[in-house]
């Protein structure tokens, strides 16, 4: 039988993280079905399932089509059993094209809350209707057998429900992120448009919205979100790409998910008669879930700037968990700041209120607003890494990674920086063994020593340490394809 390689890794994580054991569904597909599928669990066996992007793949002489590959979970982790789906697969709607980077990005939830987790797959440079680099996205849905194309679909504007028209550039479905922003029982889909106009204003970006429900995703219901538009707070600029960048959790505990779009440069934090967006701050927006949906009016904004930094700073790569375990959600995310050229990771805890804005001391005290610098721009993963039942903050900080670890009071205020001896560059937490613990999936799509891109999956012991790293690529035994320079085999969400 083909194996993907284990290496042995001398990785230490120090301090616990944790988070719930996840019992095994089994084969029962009545008591499957009584509840929502844990994502990226595609056959509902209790088992989370490894989907990775290969965007540019080629399919016959068609350039970067791209494709999406899944690796399948057992007890004893991610197994050689293995699917290639890309359009023009028989069954699978749409035909493939030049460029079209079918798997950038991905995102998982059980849509229908049948029991088995669904696929979300951004195609953000889909032409549509003539209209180049428009965009789209395809869902595929789970069966007790795995994915199926079965009635899977593609959504994209123009498509009857769905706001907005498509235009040239809108690159629709560039992020996507579950939550169940209604908490009807049903995950929703949000999906960035950065590309999108707004009038005259050229790549000001939107968000759509669109609703899950007992026959899988819906436009019925469906929002657009947009700077300025129904009570959001903040105006739309040229080349903000608001919708480029998202995160969900419940930061406010009221058992709706939240939605939290980072402006990475947004034309509100201009200083006075400048217009280049190289010197404005990050725009953050947190976008409160309610009965109805998502509700802009109300939601809060702010600039890192707000939180003490100077004033040229950037948010990135949010991530959202309940750190302190008081049932709201905390805001994880990269910073930078350009004068002075320094990095870090900033942690906002959840609130009644939502988070709140203050200057942000250097971490010392569990469970506080507060800040750690870092030494290279940090994207951040919550994970219970060592299975303590406190949840860990993990770093992704090409190449290395950094462990800050979880208590029952919060974050400590520690920081473990390792070296994993194989180069990060995407960081994914997904109960891969069972549900024993939370592993950790590690995305190498521009590996430069395997030019084909790779992915790892990081066995962590419950003392901390590092066990084994197994990493794949599309030469490994058993798994479909072939590895070649470009194809971006290795991304994650």
């Amino acid at each position: 039988m083909k194996r993907g390689l284990s290496v042995g890794l001398g990785l230490v994580l120090v301090g616990g993280v944790v988070t719930p054991a996840l019992a095994p569904l089994g084969a029962d597909s009545a008591a499957a079905a009584t509840r929502t599928a844990t994502p990226y669990d595609f056959d509902g066996d209790g088992y989370a399932d490894l989907a990775v992007g290969v965007p540019g793949e080629d399919l016959g002489r068609t350039r970067d089509a791209g494709a999406v590959q899944v690796l399948y979970g057992s007890a004893s982790g991610v197994t050689d059993r293995d699917q290639i789906w890309h359009q023009g697969r028989k069954g699978v709607k749409g035909a493939p094209e030049k460029g079209d980077s079918f798997g950038k990005p991905l995102a998982s939830a059980d849509f229908d809350a049948d029991g088995f987790a669904d696929l979300a797959v951004g195609i953000p440079s889909e032409g549509i209707r003539g209209k180049a680099r428009a965009g789209a996205v395809q869902v595929l849905y789970g069966s007790r057998s795995g994915l199926t194309a079965a009635g899977d679909q593609i959504w994209h504007q123009g498509k009857s429900g769905v706001p907005g028209k498509n235009q040239a550039g809108d690159n629709f479905g560039r992020a996507l992120v579950s939550g169940d922003f209604d908490s009807d029982g049903f995950p929703d889909l949000a999906i960035g448009v950065p590309g999108e106009d707004v009038g005259s204003v050229s790549d000001a970006g939107a968000v759509v919205v669109l609703r899950g429900s007992g026959s899988g995703l819906t436009s019925r219901g469906a929002q657009l979100l947009r700077q300025g538009r129904s009570g959001l707070p903040s105006k739309p600029g040229r080349d903000e790409e608001f919708g480029a960048t998202l995160a969900t959790g419940d930061v406010n505990g009221d058992r709706h998910d939240d939605l939290v779009v980072v402006v990475e440069s947004d034309a509100d934090f201009l200083k006075p008669n400048y217009v280049d967006l190289d010197e404005a701050s990050s725009g953050v927006h947190v976008i409160m879930g309610s009965p109805a949906g998502l509700a802009p009016r109300g939601s809060q904004y702010f600039s890192p700037e707000a939180l003490g930094f100077a004033r040229y700073s950037y948010l990135r790569k949010p991530s959202l968990a309940d750190f302190d375990g008081d049932g709201r959600d905390d805001l994880a995310a990269g910073f930078s700041q350009s004068s002075p050229r320094e990095f870090g990771v900033v942690v906002l805890h959840g609130y009644a209120d939502g988070v709140r804005e203050a200057p942000l001391p250097v971490a010392d005290t569990p469970g506080v607003d507060t800040f750690w610098p870092t030494p290279r721009s940090a994207s951040p993963v919550a994970s219970d890494v060592t299975g303590d039942g406190h949840v860990d903050l993990v770093l992704g900080m090409w190449p290395s990674m950094a462990v800050i670890p979880g208590s029952r009071d919060g974050l400590t205020g520690t920081f473990v920086e390792s070296s994993p001896g194989i180069a990060v560059n995407y960081l994914q937490a997904l109960p891969l063994s069972g549900g024993s613990r939370n592993w950790l999936a590690i995305g190498m799509p521009y590996d430069t020593d395997a030019p084909g891109g790779r992915v790892g999956v990081l066995q962590v012991t419950g003392t901390g340490k590092a066990g084994r790293v197994t990493v794949w690529d599309q030469d490994s035994r058993g798994i479909k394809g072939s590895a070649e320079s470009g194809d971006r085999f290795g991304v994650l969400g």
